[in-house]
């Protein structure tokens, strides 16, 4: 399941506009959320979309981690595909963690 280079840089081009939209809407109650909650059956239970942006997610995380801003389309490809074999072998694992060590 490697990710295409279109659905990068849709998801970069996402996230950089709504970096400036981020708020609270009036009368909606603040969400937080931590990648560090998410396991892998989380992430796997998502539907194609959904499952596809959460994995560019972790690999931004990761690679903001790393701080370095270039990649290899094809090793992330690689990364994860190992990503989602492990994943489904092991739902209750940290979808975060799992994913640091598929990309090292």
């Amino acid at each position: 399941m490697a990710i295409s280079k279109s659905l990068w840089v849709t998801f970069f081009l996402v996230f950089s506009l709504s970096v400036g939209s981020v708020g609270v809407v009036m009368g909606q109650e603040e969400t937080i959320k931590d990648l560090n909650d998410y396991t892998c059956k989380d992430v796997m239970r998502m539907s194609g979309g959904d499952r596809d942006m959460a994995i560019v997610g972790f690999h931004a995380f990761v690679l903001g981690k790393k701080g370095t801003t270039k990649f290899n389309v094809q090793k992330l490809g690689e990364a994860t595909d190992r990503f989602v074999e492990y994943c489904l072998d092991n739902p209750k694992e940290k979808a975060l963690s799992v994913m640091e060590k598929m990309t090292k």
